[in-house]
């Protein structure tokens, strides 16, 4: 397991967490409040407080977010900002995955066993856009080998000279070309190569990603 968050700024919106419950299962969540200012920083450490305060309670991800947007609605609005949420829980028993996206970027699977790139892509609107709002959610069994990706728009949004974005296609040609390193040296490359492409050590925008790795057990 691997994860690096890069703000834009001094202050960012960009958030990543992993929780280890007491039944042993594993949540990850990737975030991304809409802004690079004082108010969606404390909006994203708010969120992270709430989520470990009801992430034990809450077991399906679907419920988490339903309460997150139902939380955050009043404040969110009042402040014209926006929140993207990838949610997902492993069960490292069954090794079954259970997600639920607010309008996050699609988190990215490779599957070791036919050598190809999944994305996990449920339905769901950005929280503090409508107050009452039933998100989809979705599951799947991974196997030895397999890599999971979460990341934020800063990676993809990325642009070039030619003002050319990053885009999903190359993450995937990446993750397929180096899947082989361990979680936090495929971040460091990946970074290293979205750097080489925009042409800028700094980015425009906060940057995040998280990479967990199946292992045998």
């Amino acid at each position: 397991l691997g994860g690096l968050c890069i703000p834009a700024k001094e202050v960012g919106g960009d958030y990543y967490d992993y929780l280890i419950q007491e039944d042993g299962r594993l949540d990850l969540v990737i975030a991304d409040v809409s802004g690079h200012n004082v108010g969606a920083a404390l909006i994203m450490a708010e969120t992270r407080t709430l989520i470990r305060s009801r992430s034990d309670k809450l077991t399906k991800p679907h419920e988490l977010l339903r309460e997150l947007n139902q939380f955050f609605y009043d404040d969110l609005t009042r402040a014209e900002l926006f929140i993207t949420l990838f949610y997902l829980q492993y069960q490292a028993g069954t090794r079954e995955i259970s997600f639920a996206s607010a309008g996050h970027s699609p988190t990215l699977v490779w599957q070791a066993r036919n050598q190809q790139c999944l994305r996990l892509d449920p339905e769901g609107l950005i929280i503090g856009v409508k107050e009452e709002f039933t998100y989809e959610q979705e599951s799947l069994t991974l196997e030895d080998g397999d890599l999971l990706l979460l990341y934020t728009d800063g990676v993809i949004e990325a642009e070039n000279e030619s003002h050319e974005l990053f885009g999903e296609k190359r993450l995937v040609e990446l993750l397929s070309e180096k899947h082989h390193l361990a979680p936090q040296e495929l971040i460091n490359y990946i970074v290293e190569q979205v750097r080489i492409f925009s042409g800028h050590h700094n980015f425009q925008d906060d940057v995040s990603l998280v990479v967990m790795q199946v292992t045998q057990q």
